[in-house]
């Protein structure tokens, strides 16, 4: 997956192999759908007058555990196929560690993924803000410390690569907020929109700066051991400038940003060729039939308009051009 991560492998022999990312992967992810969570702690605090961030991360406490159960099912589920449904990865000693005889055998090196989507929604109906404010932070780094110890546990306990994952959730954002809407209708700044944030980022409206959202999201992807990404959206006109796109991207790199990306959009006229940034008509032939390239979910995909669902179609289409906030674009 895009922004899969292999950290420390808890498994590894020094007499065997080195402490290596070659031949692992992500095994299995199973995401936590956080606004739910919070609306379940919301009905239960006003029905017990009690502190609804207490409710919500003793319940949120309770589905990382569940989480954490699907996981080992699934995985146990995956170690009992034969490695010939696997051949060229099992034969082939892809796989780190495979003994040519039980797939746990090579299993045992990869990730279990537990993921989580909607931390921006979260925070909006628990204290009314996201984690752009300086108080939306403070509790969505309890939050996510909550999901990194408890991955920490059950990595010592399982003997199992557990590890925070930051869901890139391509259809998830979609079909998990036409549940919400069903059960709890348009909330402002929640649910009146298609799709949820994905993951830890910045909701994709933010008019800030690239760096301040590189500053916002890197305080928030050291609890992530399994795999995260922050991108920021510029204009096409960047690419007349690779010394201001050098700088955002050093930036980044200071921030100990682990996966970054600089999303520029890049069209296509499909009836004379012409390539950049392209609003309704082609600006040389006038043709509408314009193929539109865009960093969607990580993937550089073919139009966003035809190989998303309607979420990520919004959400896209939604993504301020963080570039348009500096004040000077020329080092």
């Amino acid at each position: 997956m895009c922004r899969t991560v292999n950290g420390y492998d808890i498994n590894h022999d020094p007499d065997v192999n080195p402490q290596t990312k070659d031949g692992r992967g992500n095994i299995c992810p199973v995401t936590v759908i956080m606004p739910t969570i919070a609306m379940m702690a919301k009905e239960e605090s006003l029905k017990k007058n009690s502190d609804i961030i207490e409710e919500f991360m003793n319940l949120l406490d309770h589905y990382i555990n569940d989480a954490k159960d699907e996981l080992i099912e699934r995985f146990e589920w995956i170690c009992a196929q034969p490695a010939e449904c696997a051949k060229f990865m099992y034969g082939n000693k892809v796989m780190l560690g495979y003994d040519g005889k039980d797939t746990r055998s090579a299993l045992k090196h990869g990730t279990l993924a537990l993921g989580q989507v909607g931390l921006a929604e979260t925070l909006q109906i628990l204290i009314g803000c996201d984690h752009t404010e300086p108080k939306g932070m403070e509790l969505a780094k309890r939050i996510e410390q909550l999901f990194k110890d408890r991955c920490a546990e059950f990595k010592q306990k399982y003997k199992l690569n557990f590890g925070v994952y930051y869901t890139p959730a391509e259809t998830l954002v979609y079909t998990a907020m036409t549940k919400f809407k069903e059960k709890y209708g348009t909330i402002p700044n929640v649910s009146d929109k298609l799709y949820f944030t994905n993951s830890i980022h910045v909701p994709v409206w933010k008019e800030i700066d690239p760096f301040e959202k590189i500053d916002i999201e890197s305080q928030l992807t050291g609890y992530s051991s399994a795999g995260c990404i922050t991108y920021v959206e510029i204009e096409s006109s960047a690419k007349n400038n690779l010394e201001a796109l050098e700088d955002i991207i050093i930036y980044a790199m200071d921030k100990d940003v682990p996966y970054f990306a600089i999303n520029v959009p890049s069209d296509t006229c499909m009836n004379c060729g012409y390539t950049d940034e392209i609003n309704d008509n082609c600006p040389i032939c006038g043709s509408s039939d314009i193929q539109r390239l865009r960093r969607v979910t990580g993937y550089l995909t073919g139009d966003y308009h035809k190989s998303f669902n309607l979420g990520k179609q919004q959400e896209a289409d939604m993504r301020y051009k963080h570039s348009k906030m500096l004040k000077s674009w020329k080092r």
